[in-house]
C-alpha cells in the first residue's frame, strides 16, 4: 500500500517528462503573409524598368528540420508602363508612344533550406508561373499586327531571407531579396527575352 504514493510520483513524472519532450520537436508548417515590392524590366522596346506594389503569402512544410518544400503566391496592383515605339517597326509601323496599365500575379513553389533558431537565416529556388495582362494592353492600344500575346509565363525566383523568431511560433521576417525571372516572349519582347526582374519581400510567419 505505501507503494501507492511513490508509483504515482513516478507516473506523473514520466508524463510530464514525455510532454517537455514532445514540446521540444520544432514545428513542421509555416503559414507567412508578406508585403512584396517587384522593380519590373518589361523588356520590350522604348520602355524602361519600374517598381510595382503588391503582397501575398506562402505555406513551407519541413519534412525534416533543416528542409522544406514551399508554395508562395504574390499579387501586384495594376501598374502604369509608358511604352514609345519608334515609326516603321513590324509590330506597330505608325509607331506611337502609349500608356498601359499592367498588372502581375505570381505563383510558385519549390525547396527552401534554413538554419533554425531565433535568427534563422534561409534560401529558396521557386519555380512556377506569372500573369500579366501588360503586353496584352499594349496589344490592343497600339493596334499591333500579329497575334495577341499571351497574358501567361514561367517564373523563377532564387533568393535569401532572414526570420526573426519573437517566440515558438510568431517570427518576423524582415527581408527576403532575390533574382526574379520571368519570361513573356512575344513580338514586343523580340521573342522569348527574359525579363531580369528583382524581388523583395517582407512581413511575418506562424509555425504550428
Amino acid at each position: 500500500m505505501k507503494r501507492t504514493p511513490l508509483l504515482a510520483l513516478v507516473a506523473v513524472v514520466l508524463l510530464f517528462g514525455a510532454g517537455a519532450s514532445a514540446q521540444e520537436e520544432p514545428p513542421t508548417k509555416e503559414v507567412g503573409f508578406n508585403y512584396s515590392l517587384v522593380h519590373f524590366i518589361p523588356a520590350a522596346t522604348g520602355t524602361q524598368a519600374h517598381n510595382i506594389n503588391g503582397g501575398g503569402g506562402s505555406f513551407v512544410y519541413y519534412p525534416v528540420k533543416y528542409f522544406g518544400l514551399k508554395v508562395d503566391l504574390q499579387g501586384y496592383a495594376s501598374t502604369t508602363s509608358t511604352f514609345v515605339i519608334p515609326i516603321g517597326n513590324s509590330v506597330v509601323p505608325n509607331g506611337g508612344v502609349f500608356n498601359v496599365q499592367g498588372n502581375l500575379f505570381t505563383y510558385m513553389g519549390g525547396p527552401i533550406i534554413r538554419r533554425q533558431g531565433k535568427w534563422e537565416p534561409y534560401a529558396q529556388v521557386l519555380l512556377g508561373g506569372a500573369h500579366s495582362n501588360v503586353y496584352g494592353n499594349l496589344f490592343t492600344a497600339s493596334q499591333s499586327l500579329g497575334a495577341a500575346p499571351s497574358n501567361n509565363a514561367f517564373a523563377l525566383t532564387a533568393g535569401v531571407g532572414l526570420n526573426i523568431h519573437l517566440n515558438r511560433a510568431i517570427a518576423i521576417r524582415p527581408v527576403e531579396a532575390g533574382y526574379l525571372l520571368t519570361r513573356f516572349g512575344n513580338d514586343f519582347t523580340g521573342g522569348g527575352r527574359n525579363q531580369n526582374n528583382f524581388r523583395y519581400t517582407a512581413g511575418v510567419t506562424y509555425s504550428f
